[in-house]
């Protein structure tokens, strides 16, 4: 099976555990840790992890306008992130999207997560991660059943990369979503729309979009795809449906 078959794979089954209610916040916060990092850092602020999902950076005395500014720069570094990672694994460089995330999150637990819950999520991912790649090293171990720990981290190499991937997707759907509801609807909870109504809604629809493209620039350069946007495609589904219709009038006349 070939790596762009595995990610296509692993995107659906990343998708599939977001819809699931014990999986939904623990994937969700694999996109929260870097959008939240990036704010951090533009701040000089703490990040807070919910059970729910969710997550915020405290104690930042900045304007509402200039907090979803930094809150964009934070979903569009998530993103960005999550189609290098994927780049990576399209590359072979398993291993690195593992190190890469792996390196975060132990600085993100050593600088910026501060509540209990954060912390929990934080020890847990770096549990899963360095597990694997202590006992791929470990030549005495004995367990007894054989695994292979070098075919284990590709696996979780791309399920990684997958995970941040569709998350980022969400989490711009949810936004957006967000950006269009009253500013006293208690679900209006994502910094960058805690402002007035137009600029929310300007910089949700702007995440939106360019997620989107992102997605769609990665599917049509880097996963193989029956099309492309050079081709006439317009033209192709037209012969396609002659040639559907033809065989069911075919079908209905015998």
């Amino acid at each position: 099976m070939n790596t762009t078959t595995l990610i296509l794979i692993y995107l659906g089954a990343a998708l599939v555990g977001s819809m699931l209610p014990f999986l939904r916040a623990y994937f969700a916060h694999f996109h929260n840790l870097v959008n939240l990092v990036i704010s951090a850092c533009l701040e000089g602020s703490k990040i807070h992890l919910y059970w729910d999902g969710s997550g915020q950076t405290t104690g930042s005395a900045a304007s509402p306008f200039k907090r979803a500014l930094i809150s964009y720069a934070g979903y569009t570094g998530a993103s960005v992130a999550a189609i290098g990672m994927l780049y990576l694994v399209l590359k072979g460089h398993y291993h690195l999207v593992i190190y890469l995330y792996l390196g975060l999150s132990v600085v993100a637990l050593l600088l910026w997560i501060r509540n209990a819950y954060g912390v929990l999520w934080g020890l847990s991912t770096v549990v899963l991660l360095v597990l694997p790649v202590y006992f791929r090293y470990e030549s005495v171990l004995v367990l007894p059943v054989n695994i292979n720990f070098e075919t284990l981290l590709v696996h979780i190499g791309i399920f990684l990369a997958s995970v941040l991937f569709v998350q980022s997707m969400i989490g711009a759907v949810q936004v957006c979503r967000q950006a269009f509801m009253s500013r006293s609807n208690p679900k209006r909870r994502a910094a960058l729309v805690q402002t007035k109504f137009i600029p929310a809604v300007v910089l949700g629809v702007i995440l939106f979009g360019q997620t989107i493209l992102a997605g769609c620039f990665f599917a049509l350069n880097f996963i193989s795809l029956p099309f492309s946007l050079d081709m006439d495609l317009p033209n192709q589904l037209l012969a396609a449906k002659d040639v559907i219709w033809s065989t069911v009038s075919g079908s209905l006349k015998q």
